[in-house]
Parts: structure tokens; sequence; C-alpha cells
């Protein structure tokens, strides 16, 4: 249980890093087919094999993309095919990975990023709002104080407990969630007592009061299946 809230703002960061290099990948698809498209209406017009000025002013009008009107050029290559040696014509974005970015649709993976920044902080602050204080010697819960196996109050003041009651809130506070089932506190407390439903219900019944005037705790039951040590 520790570790799910990190592996759910894991998977959405993944998430959030897949929907952007989709959505760049989109728009590096959409420059190229914007090039070759331009490219392809410029030497329909112009009818030359030969590039000059006015092939590429005719052929940067034909972009329908702004960002790429001053860096797309034309080129002539040299390509092998076969055995022969032939000379084409070229379009080139001559873009760089900032414009490529820009242009594209970053909207999801920026929801996906800040929903998994919400994640991460609203999980630290359940985590020290309903978790535990680790101290130096002990454990810091609800105003409750637990160190050299001594319950306190935040004011420094000992709370007094019965054996039974001491352990009681020890298991509480001890456990990961401060739930603990009927079962395992009766195993715990009364382990060759058969049946310890009564006796555990007289030990819940006097602890309770004692726990809500010392501290800002309560323990809640469900339907005497478990009870749970929880903030008021």
């Amino acid at each position: 249980m520790k570790k799910l809230p990190i592996l759910i703002f894991l998977f959405i960061m993944a998430s959030a890093f897949c929907t952007s290099m989709c959505s760049f990948r989109s728009a590096s698809d959409r420059i190229e087919a914007d090039v070759n498209n331009a490219l392809e209406l410029t030497l329909a017009e112009m009818q030359c094999d030969v590039v000059s000025a006015d092939t590429i002013r005719c052929y940067r009008n034909y972009l329908t993309i702004a960002e790429l009107k001053d860096t797309a050029c034309i080129a002539m290559r040299t390509v092998r095919r076969g055995e022969r040696q032939e000379t084409e014509i070229v379009a080139e974005a001559n873009c760089n990975f900032m414009t490529v970015f820009m242009l594209s649709d970053q909207r999801a993976s920026g929801v996906l990023l800040f929903a998994g920044i919400l994640w991460i902080m609203g999980s630290l602050w359940y985590m020290r709002r309903f978790k535990p204080e680790v101290l130096v010697e002990g454990l810091r819960y609800g105003g409750l104080i637990y160190t050299n196996e001594k319950f306190t109050t935040s004011k420094g003041e000992q709370i007094r407990l019965t054996p039974m009651q001491h352990t009681l809130l020890e298991m509480f506070m001890n456990s990961e969630n401060h739930c603990l089932s009927k079962q395992e506190i009766c195993d715990r407390l009364w382990p060759k007592k058969p049946d310890a439903s009564d006796t555990l219900y007289t030990l819940i019944k006097r602890m309770k009061p004692i726990i809500e005037e010392h501290s800002n705790l309560k323990i809640e039951s469900d339907r005497g299946k478990s009870y749970t040590l929880k903030l008021k």
C-alpha cells in the first residue's frame, strides 16, 4: 500500500510522456507532409528541374505552416538506385526540436502532467495527515506520542493506561493503517481464550474516553469486525 501512490504517479507520468511523444510524432509527420506537398505543387507549377530563387519563393508560398516559411528549403540530392546515381529535388523543413514541439498539441500531456503533480502532492499531504510521524525514539499521531514505551500527550503529560490498554494502543500505533481486526486483537491479548468478544468490547469501551480526552483521535468499530484508530 505504501508503494501504490508512487506507482500511480509513475503511471501518470509515463502516460504523459507517451502522449507527448505521440503528439510530437504527429507534428513531425504533419511538417513532412506539408513540405512534400508544397514541393509537389511547386514542381507542377514551375515545370523546371533547376532550383532558383523563384522556385524557393513559390515553394514557400505553398507551405501552410507559417513557422516553416523562413526555414524550409529545396535541395538537390544525389541518390543511388541500383548501379546508377540520380539527382532529385527534395524538400527540407530545417526546423529544430523546439519548433516541432511548439507545433505539437501538448494539451493532453499537460493535463496528465498536472494531474500527476496534484496526485503526488495529495498523496504526500495524506501521508503526513493520516500517517504517524516517526520520531527518533517513537511515533506521533493525532496529538498522541509513543516513546520510551510510554504514551504522552502533545504537552508531555503521561497517559495512564492498564497493561491491556497499553498493548492495544501500541498495536494501533504500529499498524500501517491503524486498523485492527477483532481476531487479530483477541489472538494477541487473549491467545488461550476461546471467545474474548465480550472482554474486547469492554476493553474498547473503557479506552475510548481516555483516547478522546488526551488526543485528537477516536476508536471506531466496523460492525464489531474491526476497530480503527482515526482522527476525530
